[in-house]
C-alpha cells in the first residue's frame, strides 16, 4: 500500500467521525501521511499540523539517493540484530541533538518496519510543490530548532513562496516530540487556539 492509498482509506474512515473542527497532527512519517490525507481530501481537514515532516522529494537525484538509503535501512532492520540496527539508526545525523526514545524489540514487527522503510520512503511521495500553495492556510509546520536538515528544507520552501512560514521549537532536534513535548504542545494550543 502506498502512502496515497493509505490516505484514501484513512479519509474514508474519518467521514464517520466528522466533528466541528477536524485537526490532523502528524510527526515525521506521520506528518507525511497527514499531508497525503490533506492532498487527498483538503476539505475534510480544517487544520493540519506537520511536525518534523518531509514534504516529499521532488528532484530526481534526491529521490534516487533517498530511496537507495531507505532500502538499505529496510535491509538492516531485517538482517541485523535489533540492538545493532537501533544503535546505527540513532547515529544518523538527522537525530543529532535529540533524545533517543527507548525502543524494545518486542514492540516492533521487523518485517513491517522494513516494509514501511521501503514502501513509504519520502522518495516515493512526489508532492508537486504547487500543491502546497492551495493547502497553505491550513498547514502548520513545526520543527526542532536544531534539526538543520528540516530547517533548511522549510527555509527553501519558504523562499520559493510554497510555505508561508514555520515554527521552530528551541533546544529540540528532529525528535521534537521527545525533546520538548511541553513547549510543542504550548505552541499548538496558542497558534491553533486549541
Amino acid at each position: 500500500m502506498t502512502t496515497a492509498a493509505w490516505a484514501q482509506e484513512f479519509n474514508r474512515n474519518q467521514h464517520c467521525h466528522r466533528v466541528a473542527r477536524n485537526v490532523l497532527i502528524g510527526y515525521s512519517l506521520g506528518g507525511r501521511l497527514a499531508l497525503q490525507a490533506t492532498l487527498d481530501q483538503p476539505a475534510l481537514w480544517d487544520e493540519v499540523v506537520l511536525v518534523s515532516s518531509h514534504p516529499g522529494c521532488t528532484e530526481a537525484q534526491e529521490r534516487s539517493q533517498r530511496l537507495k538509503a531507505d532500502e538499505q535501512w529496510a535491509e538492516r532492520f531485517i538482517s541485523l540484530p535489533w540492538a545493532d540496527a537501533i544503535e546505527a539508526w540513532n547515529r544518523q545525523t538527522v537525530f543529532a541533538g535529540s533524545r533517543e526514545p527507548e525502543r524494545r524489540e518486542g514492540t516492533f514487527d521487523k518485517a513491517a518496519l522494513s516494509h514501511v522503510l521501503s514502501n513509504w520512503s519520502p522518495a516515493l511521495d512526489v508532492v508537486p510543490p504547487q500543491a502546497l500553495l492551495g493547502l497553505e492556510p491550513k498547514l502548520h509546520w513545526y520543527v526542532g530548532a536544531n534539526d538543520a536538515n528540516c530547517i533548511q528544507r522549510y527555509q527553501r520552501l519558504h523562499s520559493e513562496g510554497l510555505l508561508g512560514g514555520f515554527h521552530a521549537i528551541p533546544d529540540a532536534g528532529h525528535r521534537v516530540i521527545f525533546d520538548r513535548p511541553r513547549e510543542l504542545a504550548l505552541q499548538l494550543v496558542v497558534n491553533l487556539n486549541l
